[in-house]
């Protein structure tokens, strides 16, 4: 066991050791050396007992020496810190240890893992984390066993360091024989098992509840082409929203400071698609170009001008927790009057079409509030009408034309249906956009009910047209794409939107879950005057400007506030809890802790350094002023009240020591057999160095074994035992030496 307990310490020391390779510090050569070190006093564990044993003595008052001017020549402080470790894993690594030892070993590890995983986030040191905890563990257990058979001292003395243990005179071939004979490999097994659970376990946990963007450990990740996991892109072609209905995985997490006063089912609004095409709707390459050029980097993004009386503001302050790859557009349940992100980003905007987007999707949870919300159902976009009746210059066109809101589908039978169909909805009057946006959702409902899904019927026409003239029954993107089409055939401008709507509140931490199973799409159409209103002609979902009712994809949803007190929304729960109160510890601010930390360390030590030159320089000065019997005398009453304090701190600790142990083991512990008994072992030492028959060790020998197992009665004065065991001992010595 204590080879193995060798074995396993020094492995614990050089992954510790290597942890160092992450963190940017002076420090990688010694590291190098001690790991050589290490690794060879692993391999012939018997070399540690050829040092000699002025070196270990040494050792401790070296290491001090060596950080003392460390400190004092360093412009870091924690550099210094680090390198004073591995100075001392190199230390308690290479000499022989007992239970005390082991222990400080494995704190001296742990301050290095610690260290390494404040300020790193690498893939390679979670593999040396785990590798330690192996290590650890294993470690641990072999002091243990040992520590319930070894019935000797706790720690171990410099001048033992000089003789090989048993264990170190072994051959590493017959120690793994024997280590294969003894070993239950049942129970290492299922301790290996065992540990294989619970370190999946915890990457399962990692993972769910993501700490930093793992993704960006991979070089190859920067070429690959990503697409939104909820298919919230600048491209939707019919079917994929229906797709995600089925999905009932969180989205995001909308976090309120006053959620009483939302009454209404928001509409999540991502994504604006006014270009048809026969596939689809998708973002027009003008509207593209123009969030380009207005992207920025920033933290703080402005909305509304002004807070008008008109728009009661509602929910306090929205908190958004975004799940990785839903989409690089921002979710806006309305007009806002500041949206802070948690960090300075590159951010793209457009006020005219209420759209925030990143310049890429998150692989992590993208988090942002709102501040100043209403849940208006309607879109200022004065300059639009000038735009619309004032054509620009042909260059200009390409950039962006504000008409393509009102292209369809082309083609004379195309036209033909939806002339046949406007007459049904209009009866040949014109109607103001408002007016006709009821009409023509009525028409729709009337002609085509809700469904998961939906086909269309064969022909050579565009497929919303095809849907149009037939009975079948649609998803809530082909309501809003026909209604976006017929709209246009009627010369009223409109769009479609995606998003969300609705939600889930949960019960048990008060926030908003909005599932992918909230995919929805809708119209916005504009209003000739000024400003686009939502008209939303799914069954189920009110029409325009105002929302009443809620549940535009699941008719059954009759509150927006349904709360949802199951255990999977109780497990939710604890993301939650994670992302306010972990989770904004990220790459980022890692870096910002580092330098905070880095900039306290280096204060400090630059103050603590200029206080020691001051010091300096006042005994120097002292030193160099005139000498007379009066100032010695001074000079030696102070030497002798530091070393009366010194003697005074030392006898403290010796009998606080004694109180303690004799506290602990009350009525079994006697100071006088328990030092009785070190010198025996000791003089045990010395006869066998010199086995021939000697008088006085032979004498002391006998005083010791009576104060170690006689009566007190038959005692001799053990102080005076104690100065003659000294006194042959230091005679014995000499006589080796000489």
């Amino acid at each position: 066991m204590r080879r193995l307990k060798w074995l396993l310490g020094g492995l614990l020391a050089l992954v510790s050791l290597w942890t160092v390779f992450f963190l940017d510090v002076e420090a990688l050569s010694l590291v190098v050396v001690t790991s050589f070190v290490i690794l060879a006093a692993m391999i012939w564990p018997q070399l540690p007992a050829h040092i000699p044993g002025w070196v270990w003595r040494l050792s401790v008052p070296a290491i001090v020496t060596a950080v003392v001017a460390d400190f004092y020549f360093s412009a870091d402080t924690l550099p210094t810190l680090i390198r004073l470790a591995i100075l001392l894993v190199l230390y308690r690594a290479v000499s022989y240890r007992r239970k005390r030892e082991d222990l400080q070993l494995i704190v001296l590890g742990l301050f290095l893992i610690v260290v390494a995983g404040v300020l790193t986030v690498s893939l390679g040191f979670a593999f040396l984390l785990l590798l330690f905890t192996a290590c650890a563990l294993g470690f641990l257990f072999a002091v243990t066993l040992i520590d319930m058979t070894d019935t000797g001292p706790r720690v171990m003395r410099p001048e033992e360091m000089r003789e090989v243990p048993a264990w170190a005179r072994l051959a590493w071939g017959s120690f793994f024989v024997r280590l294969r004979r003894v070993a239950d490999w049942r129970l290492i097994g299922f301790a290996a098992g065992l540990f294989v659970l619970v370190v999946g376990f915890s990457a399962l946990l990692f993972l769910v509840i993501p700490r930093f963007e793992v993704g960006s450990g991979f070089f190859l990740d920067k070429y690959i082409t990503r697409k939104s996991r909820t298919g919230f892109s600048e491209t939707i072609k019919f079917g994929e929203v229906s797709e995600l209905v089925r999905d009932e995985s969180v989205a995001m997490r909308v976090d309120l400071t006053d959620a009483a006063t939302v009454h209404e089912a928001p509409y999540w609004r991502l994504i604006v698609l006014d270009e048809y095409t026969p596939q689809g709707f998708r973002m027009s390459a003008g509207l593209k170009k123009k969030l380009i050029a207005a992207e920025r980097i920033g933290q703080n993004i402005s909305g509304r001008k002004g807070m008008s009386a008109t728009l009661p503001l509602v929910g306090g302050t929205w908190t958004f927790y975004l799940e990785p790859e839903v989409s690089r557009f921002l979710p806006l349940p309305g007009s806002f009057a500041a949206l802070r992100l948690r960090d300075p980003m590159p951010v793209q905007t457009s006020k005219e079409q209420q759209l925030v987007a990143l310049r890429s999707e998150s692989m992590a949870m993208a988090a942002f509030q709102l501040e100043g919300v209403a849940l208006n159902a309607s879109i200022p976009d004065a300059g639009f009408v000038a735009q619309l009746l004032n054509p620009k210059s042909a260059a200009e066109r390409q950039s962006y034309d504000e008409r393509i809101t009102l292209l369809g589908p082309i083609g004379p039978q195309n036209t033909a249906t939806l002339n046949g169909v406007l007459r049904e909805i209009t009866g040949g009057s014109a109607l103001d956009a408002d007016t006709f946006a009821q009409r023509a959702t009525d028409w729709l409902r009337a002609r085509h009910s809700y469904a998961m899904a939906s086909r269309i019927p064969a022909g050579s026409k565009d497929d919303i047209v095809k849907w149009l003239e037939s009975n079948e029954p649609g998803f809530c993107e082909y309501f809003a794409a026909s209604l976006t089409v017929l709209c246009r055939a009627a010369g009223h401008p409109a769009r479609v939107v995606a998003g969300f709507h609705g939600g889930t509140l949960n019960a048990f931490e008060n926030y908003y879950m909005v599932r992918n199973s909230n995919a929805h799409a809708w119209a916005e159409v504009f209003d000739g005057r000024g400003a686009w209103f939502r008209v939303d002609a799914t069954p189920g979902a009110s029409v325009s400007r105002t929302t009443k009712t809620s549940g535009a994809e699941n008719t059954a949803q009759a509150l927006p506030f349904e709360q949802d007190r199951s255990w999977t929304a109780r497990m939710d729960s604890l993301r939650v809890l994670w992302y306010r109160r972990i989770v904004n510890f990220d790459a980022r601010q890692q870096v910002k802790m580092i330098e905070d930390v880095k900039t306290f360390t280096t204060d400090a030590g630059v103050e603590l350094r200029k206080k020691l030159e001051a010091l300096s320089l006042r005994l120097q000065a002292w030193l160099a002023g005139p000498w007379n019997f009066s100032r010695l005398g001074k000079v030696a009453q102070l030497v002798g009240a530091l070393g009366l304090m010194v003697w005074a701190l030392v006898r403290a600790w010796y009998w606080s020591r004694l109180a303690w142990r004799t506290w602990q083991q009350p009525g079994h512990y006697d100071p006088v057999r328990t030092e009785a008994g070190l010198w025996l072992g000791e003089m045990a030492k010395d006869l066998e160095w010199a086995p021939e028959p000697n008088e006085t060790i032979e004498r002391v020998q006998g005083d010791l074994l009576r104060l170690r197992y006689g009566r007190r009665e038959t005692w001799p004065e053990p102080r005076e035992v104690f100065r003659r065991a000294r006194q042959a001992r230091r005679r014995k010595r000499k006589q080796r030496t000489d």
